[in-house]
């Protein structure tokens, strides 16, 4: 019994042995079969990849190209919301600067106009790769709007509902995660204009960039390459009117707010231009001297000349329309009048007061006078002034017309004498020529008055003509 027990146990111990070899000759099959499948398919999926160890041991995909690989591999998990510093505490480093194309002033609307290259310049520690792993590429070329940029805007912009200045163009990036920008801007900026020496003036206006909602300690802007001047590119054309008098300089500043206690830093771009252009000499200061010339001529002529009068109003006219001219172009402030306007408005002025005086002169040398001007003008006229005004010729005059009346009254006077001694010869005939004679003698002596009368009228226009001349010669000595 014992012993069919013992045999039956033998049997059953042979049969699972035989059973566990063979299950474990089907899984090694089984899994054998699977590797092999696996394999053939990873071929089949990478027909076109290669695949390589890189001098890191890292496994790099060759079959990309390597701006391609370095693309997605600073992409990946790339935020551009969030600014790209280590540390949240520690600012962004910003470096910027300006090359300059053109620069135009609106003297209406008291801008300044800039064309120009942007430069900024920051390190992104997102962006760093090592060369020896992407077959040496050293630098990208990013979309700017893939990156991260800083919010530099115009402070002093004039453009408010345009707040974009820059074009869309590519970032440069190097190994070392340093972005460079360089966008195209145009700006327009208020600028605070002095007009006073217009059109002769210089102008200082001012370009304020800085980050529109960070502080200091952010974004801390720097000057871009520590360069305090703004260079002109090759590019630069040269503005008709304005030229540039100094280095346009480039200064960091820093301000702070009662609000806050950190600093808000910003880059100021200073301008000073001269206005350079000898057309305003010839079509707004000669015509002034001319007019002034005209003036001066209309009391140079005998005051009995009524051609002055057109004189004087060819002038008036002519200033009218040049101050209605300035009204159209320029600008006016309460206290920042441009000289020459009021160098016009004062010529209209005494023109119109010249009109006055030619006219009082005029009504004094036409209108039949009874009685002789007053004495101290005719002594004055008559005498050593009047050899200074050049009034010889007046008064000669009035001298040979006193000698001729002076002797026709002595000879009336002698015939007179004759007369009492003949009173009783031809009465009738005598009393005739004595009538004649007396009217003569009357006429003559209205003749003396009124050249006393032209004598004082020629006086004073000679004299308004000297305080005319010296007015005129003391505001263009000032101001030309």
């Amino acid at each position: 019994m014992k012993v069919l027990k013992f045999a039956t146990f033998l049997v059953f111990s042979t049969l699972s042995v035989v059973r566990c070899e063979e299950e474990e000759d089907i899984k090694n099959t089984t899994k054998k079969s699977t590797t092999e499948s696996s394999i053939v398919k990873l071929q089949k999926n990478n027909a076109n990849t290669k695949i390589k160890m890189s001098v890191t041991g890292r496994v790099v995909d060759t079959g990309k190209s390597p701006k391609q690989r370095v693309r997605d591999h600073l992409m990946l998990n790339y935020d551009k919301n969030i600014h790209p510093v280590l540390e949240y505490t520690d600012p962004v480093n910003v470096s910027l600067g300006m090359a300059l194309i053109h620069v135009d002033l609106d003297e209406m609307k008291s801008l300044i106009v800039v064309d120009g290259w942007m430069r900024m310049t920051w390190d992104d520690p997102s962006l760093k790769w090592n060369p020896d792993d992407f077959d040496n590429v050293t630098q990208m070329h990013f979309r700017a709007d893939e990156l991260w940029k800083p919010d530099i805007l115009l402070y002093n912009n004039a453009d408010s509902a345009n707040v974009k200045h820059y074009g869309d163009t590519h970032c440069l990036v190097d190994q070392n995660g340093k972005v460079l920008w360089v966008p195209p801007g145009h700006f327009k900026a208020f600028c605070k204009l002095q007009l006073k020496s217009w059109p002769f003036d210089t102008q200082t206006c001012q370009l304020k960039f800085g980050s529109w909602t960070s502080h200091g300690n952010q974004i801390n802007l720097h000057l871009y390459r520590n360069s305090t001047t703004v260079e002109k590119l090759n590019l630069y054309t040269d503005n008709r009117e304005w030229k540039i008098v100094r280095d346009i300089t480039a200064e960091k500043r820093s301000t702070y707010y009662q609000c806050c206690p950190e600093p808000y830093p910003d880059v100021t771009f200073t301008f000073t231009l001269k206005r350079d252009s000898p057309g305003y000499r010839a079509i707004i200061v000669l015509p002034c001297l001319v007019i002034m010339l005209m003036t001066g001529c209309s009391f140079l002529l005998t005051p009995t000349s009524g051609e002055k009068l057109i004189i004087n109003a060819i002038a008036i006219l002519a200033s009218i329309l040049y101050l209605l001219y300035f009204a159209m172009t320029l600008p006016f402030t309460q206290n920042d009048v441009p000289i020459i306007v009021t160098f016009y408005s004062n010529i209209t002025a005494l023109i119109g007061i010249a009109v006055l005086l030619n006219v009082v002169c005029m009504s004094m040398a036409r209108e039949k006078k009874y009685n002789s001007p007053p004495k101290f003008l005719k002594n004055t006229f008559s005498g050593f002034i009047g050899q200074i005004l050049c009034l010889g010729n007046y008064y000669h005059q009035v001298s040979s017309t006193h000698q001729r009346l002076t002797v026709e009254l002595t000879d009336m006077a002698e015939s007179e004498q004759q007369q009492t001694e003949q009173q009783n010869t031809d009465v009738e005939g005598s009393g005739h020529d004595m009538q004649a004679r007396a009217i003569s003698t009357f006429q003559d002596h209205q003749s003396y008055i009124m050249r006393d009368w032209v004598l004082v009228a020629a006086g004073l226009e000679r004299l308004f003509f000297t305080v005319y001349a010296l007015a005129f010669g003391v505001i263009t000595a000032v101001y030309v």
